[in-house]
């Protein structure tokens, strides 16, 4: 199948090389080199970039800029370059055997969705765990777990995750790129709402099916400080105050059920690391703290499990966000 009109930008990030089982996943499905561009977001200063000869035009980042900016680099280049669809990948997304096909179908028949996905797999195994976002009545996200009727093999949804997106060009001209100041974690969900916002659907297409392998376990720390501090702001963006009322008082008591983790494990009453729970609960309410400062931008680099979370300036130090 041919893909007149869609460009794809890949979000790389380290020196791994994950980034090429999707590159190779595009070529199956007939993709051409001259229709991708792999960003790529360097995970320690001074990092060679990934490998050449692969064919396809690379942007390397000065340092690690997370999700948001690196991809809203890819987002401006290929808009300039002219496209009516853009697909966007993380390194980790791997798209299976005919669903990119799927999902440019369902975007040709059925112009009233400016954003589709697919349904997400767990990689390495065949559970589903996202068919499509959900944004609750008090502000919160998450993902839907079973699958739903859906109308042409498409089923609406609030919002689809950031490792597989398959967005129309006009809307992305229309209400602009990933909100910068999240820079990892729900900026998906905030794109999402301003589309939902201007007129158009979201959806998942049933038909469609993508690996992922979900990053949190990686960097407990940096991940609940910006599901925390990005939730706050999305949870006032999509249902004001009460939403940040909600998603505050859930950030207490995350944090003060992981104490009592971080004591059972610490003493060997319970089996894991003490310093899993103590991340997360540092990181939960660093994250509200610094909503309400108004600190955006990267994560602290001084957060207890940053795990693979690294280079967030040129010179090593914290963003001033």
């Amino acid at each position: 199948m041919s893909f007149p009109g869609l460009l794809v930008v890949i979000l790389s990030y380290g020196r791994g090389g994950q980034y090429l089982a999707a590159l190779s996943a595009l070529r199956e499905a007939g993709i051409r080199d001259e229709q991708i561009l792999v960003v790529h977001n360097p995970s320690t200063p001074g990092e060679l970039p990934p490998r050449e000869g692969d064919g396809c035009e690379l942007i390397v980042a000065e340092h690690n800029l997370g999700y948001a900016a690196a991809m809203n680099l890819g987002i401006v280049r290929q808009l300039e370059r002219g496209c009516d669809f853009l697909l966007l990948l993380t390194h980790d997304a791997h798209p299976r055997s005919g669903s990119l096909r799927a999902m440019v179908e369902a975007a040709l028949g059925n112009p009233e969705y400016a954003v589709l996905g697919p349904v997400l797999v767990l990689t390495g195994t065949e559970t589903p765990y996202s068919y499509g976002g959900i944004r609750r009545r008090d502000g919160s996200v998450g993902h839907r777990l079973h699958a739903p009727a859906g109308k042409d093999g498409v089923a609406r949804c609030d919002w689809v995750d950031g490792g597989t997106m398959l967005v129309r060009a006009d809307a992305l001209r229309k209400v602009g790129g990933f909100d910068e100041r999240f820079w990892g974690y729900t900026e998906e969900a905030e794109l999402c709402l301003r589309i939902a916002r201007s007129g158009s659907l979201i959806g998942v297409v049933l038909g469609a099916e993508a690996d992922q392998d979900p990053g949190g376990p990686k960097r407990p720390g940096p991940w609940a400080y910006l599901l925390t501090r990005n939730g706050l702001a999305f949870a006032r963006a999509s249902v004001g105050y009460r939403g940040v009322a909600f998603i505050l008082g859930r950030a207490i008591l995350v944090a003060l059920l992981e104490m009592p983790r971080v004591l059972a494990r610490a003493t060997g009453l319970r089996p894991g690391p003490a310093g899993t729970p103590w991340a997360i609960a540092v990181g939960t309410l660093r994250g509200a703290t610094d909503y309400f400062r108004g600190r955006w931008g990267a994560p602290p680099t001084n957060l207890p499990g940053a795990g693979d979370v690294g280079n967030l300036t040129p010179d090593g130090g914290e963003d001033s966000g």
